[in-house]
């Protein structure tokens, strides 16, 4: 595993990722990116020369195209097709939820 910039167009979406977002979400998290920057890294993984597939940070990649950037920063790890599946859907569902008792 390893952590380098990437040029956007050396990034591929998965096309078999099942998360999604609607539109008022996605706004929120453009908003965010312009108020903080990538605070949390794309998760990609090697799949020809020069390309990379997106396993954590599909609609981050969308957001970070829409506002222009080049470049991001991505974690890289080596992983087949099967074990890459996994680490993404194990990714896309670890998330607590509020206690909004502390939120407030």
């Amino acid at each position: 595993m390893e952590l380098i910039n990437l040029l956007i167009q050396q990034l591929v979406p998965a096309f078999w990722n099942p998360n999604q977002m609607d539109a008022a979400t996605y706004a929120k998290l453009k908003q965010c990116l312009v108020n903080f920057g990538l605070v949390s890294n794309l998760v990609v993984r090697c799949i020809g020369e020069d390309l990379y597939e997106v396993l954590a940070g599909n609609q981050r990649l969308q957001a970070l195209i829409d506002l222009g950037f080049t470049s991001v920063p991505c974690v890289v790890v080596d992983l087949d097709d099967a074990r890459a599946r996994l680490l993404a859907q194990t990714l896309n569902r670890l998330q607590g939820d509020d206690d909004l008792g502390l939120k407030a």
